[in-house]
């Protein structure tokens, strides 16, 4: 009876690492060719249909980056310039930032081009590098709200779903994990 015990136990943890482990796909997981380390990567989408975020998180080696893409309509020049921060507030409380790497110039494109009512769109790709303390943040609290500054004035994303911040946590983890 003990042994069936143990086995029904080795079985369930067996089963719990299993399912924990298909949690942690990557869009992209290979071997850098130069370096041989590791390169991952995972993109989400934060919002809705009509107003929407996407965040990129990137591993490369033992260092972690984040890329925002944010957009708004509006033909909008204003740089976001090298060392602004972009902040991401966590349901425990806790404000995860990075510091850009470079100055972020804004992409236009015209929507409806051909059309009575063409809209133009303005979007910016923030990227910085993340520390391990960040990753753990994000790993341990769900994203509540990102903010970055542009042209002096604050801009906030979307608020993320719970499905959307709980994919985001689990993912932190996983890249945590190695």
């Amino acid at each position: 009876m003990r042994t069936y015990k143990l086995l029904a136990f080795l079985l369930f943890l067996a089963t719990t690492q299993s399912a924990f482990a298909q949690k942690c796909k990557f869009d992209t997981e290979k071997k850098d060719d130069f370096t041989n380390e590791n390169v991952r990567s995972s993109k989400f989408k934060v919002g809705d249909f009509f107003y929407s975020w996407w965040i990129l998180i990137e591993q490369k080696g033992p260092k972690y980056y984040m890329t925002i893409q944010s957009a708004t309509t509006g033909k909008i020049d204003d740089i976001i310039p090298k060392g602004a921060k972009v902040m991401l507030k966590l349901d425990n409380g806790k404000i995860v930032s990075y510091t850009l790497s470079e100055d972020c110039v804004p992409n236009h494109n015209v929507i409806n081009a051909g059309t009575s009512n063409p809209t133009i769109t303005s979007t910016w790709l923030p990227k910085g590098e993340l520390s391990k303390e960040d990753m753990t943040a994000l790993s341990q609290a769900e994203l509540v709200v990102i903010r970055m500054n542009i042209g002096g004035k604050d801009f906030d994303s979307p608020k993320p779903s719970g499905k959307e911040a709980k994919k985001i946590m689990q993912s932190a983890g996983c890249f945590l994990a190695e």
